[in-house]
């Protein structure tokens, strides 16, 4: 069976969050973050699934962690590399999408637009390979 294995890396909206998490919620958010390296874009259900209501194709971990749903919104840039935009715990906040899909798109549009300056190494490296 072919190998999925991506690249995997967060910005810095994920790393402060991740950075906040206590030790098994952490842990747990690994465990998520490497099934989406090991499997990449055909990592489904009930792991990942489509973020519905933005025009951006963003996706989420689906997390469980001590009983609380987790979150953690992504998407694959043009060299299919996760990007880990933001997470957050949904428990009980009914309001959860309305108010980070918006976040999320920020961070991803900013994304393509630093990446589309050469502003990470992955587009850079690209960019010597076709010139050469």
């Amino acid at each position: 069976m072919p190998s999925h294995g991506i690249e995997v890396f967060g910005t810095d909206e994920f790393r402060d969050w991740f950075l906040a998490l206590d030790e098994e919620t952490a842990r747990s958010v690994d465990h998520g973050v490497e099934l989406l390296a090991a499997k990449g874009v055909t990592l489904g259900f009930p792991y990942s699934s489509q973020i519905k209501g933005t025009s951006q194709p963003l996706r989420e971990l689906r997390i469980q962690s001590g009983g609380h749903p987790l979150r953690v919104f992504y998407a694959f840039d043009p060299a299919r590399n996760g990007v880990l935009l933001l997470g957050g715990d949904k428990t009980g906040d009914k309001r959860f999408y309305e108010r980070m899909i918006p976040q999320a798109e920020k961070i991803w549009l900013r994304y393509l637009w630093e990446r589309a300056a050469g502003l990470h190494d992955d587009s850079k490296n690209e960019r010597e390979e076709t010139e050469s």
